[in-house]
């Protein structure tokens, strides 16, 4: 058997080990913060960026997606015919029942191991789906993560967070800062605010895939601007109903927001934010830091 102990074993579920955490030794601030930046590779590709990723894929009970990847990349590289036939075989046998691929990648993975000739443009189409899992779920909810905020938290220096009394904007712009506001904000109820920002923000960002911009327009038109929602924010009159209707006409680009972001912004700055410089929120963090 080739398969690497202690990585995921589908058929041990129960009495998992978690891995453990990376430490902070060797890593500033600003390397950590990278891997919340653009995609899933900038966390890959950092040793303990990735420790820290397994780590939150284990407590999300999806640590298979990324053991699968690793499995494959091994497989990759082995030489000895014999030796992968037999590892191809150990994947598959593992990973069937846990992984979630669509019918036709899971007949190309079985084939491909069937055919013993390891083709690896058949192992293809599985290794596309499970990193889009990864990319577009479990990515944005590691970033989002108290593990990852935590982490985040241990490595910021004081004077980052004193700056914030400062700059409105490097509050919004740090992971650790808006993760405090909006704790604060949740206190006064007026957490929507920012969680509007941040959905558009996260729209913005998907400017270059217009399924995913359409798709998060709607969302955030639903979630936030429609009447009687639980989160909606208001904004002056004028406003939602010309985000409504290019939705309607199908004229959505990364403009769309534009004006609701800028009343938003300034209802935050007005008074939230400057309660939140003189909140134990804030107070209790910089105590915190070094």
């Amino acid at each position: 058997m080739y398969f690497i102990a202690g990585m995921f074993d589908g058929k041990e579920k129960v009495n998992r080990e978690q891995p453990p955490m990376p430490t902070t030794d060797g890593v500033e601030y600003p390397r950590a913060a990278s891997w919340a930046a653009g995609n899933c590779a900038n966390v890959l590709n950092d040793d303990k960026g990735k420790q820290l990723f397994r780590v939150f894929l284990f407590q999300s009970l999806a640590e298979e997606n990324l053991a699968f990847l690793e499995a494959m990349e091994k497989l990759k590289k082995m030489k000895i015919s014999d030796e992968k036939v037999a590892y191809a075989k150990e994947i598959l046998e593992t990973y069937q029942g846990s992984i979630n691929l669509s019918s036709s990648s899971m007949k190309s993975l079985r084939n491909a191991v069937a055919s013993e000739t390891l083709d690896m443009e058949e192992f293809a189409p599985a290794i596309k789906e499970v990193r889009r899992l990864l990319e577009n779920d479990q990515f944005p909810r590691f970033r989002r993560s108290e593990l990852y905020l935590e982490y985040l938290e241990e490595l910021l220096p004081r004077s980052y967070a004193e700056k914030w009394a400062q700059s409105f904007e490097g509050l919004l712009g740090n992971h650790v800062g808006r993760h405090h506001f909006r704790i604060f904000l949740r206190s006064i109820h007026a957490e929507e605010n920012l969680r509007f920002w941040e959905a558009v923000v996260e729209f913005r960002s998907s400017r270059h895939k217009a399924n995913a911009m359409n798709n998060l327009g709607k969302v955030i038109l639903s979630t936030y601007l429609a009447e009687g929602t639980t989160n909606e924010v208001f904004l002056p009159f004028g406003v939602r109903q010309v985000i409504e209707r290019r939705i309607q006409d199908n004229q959505i680009d990364i403009t769309l927001f534009d004006e609701a972001i800028k009343h938003v912004e300034q209802v935050l700055r007005n008074d939230p934010y400057v309660r939140f410089l003189q909140s134990s929120q804030y107070i209790d963090l910089l105590s915190k830091l070094k």
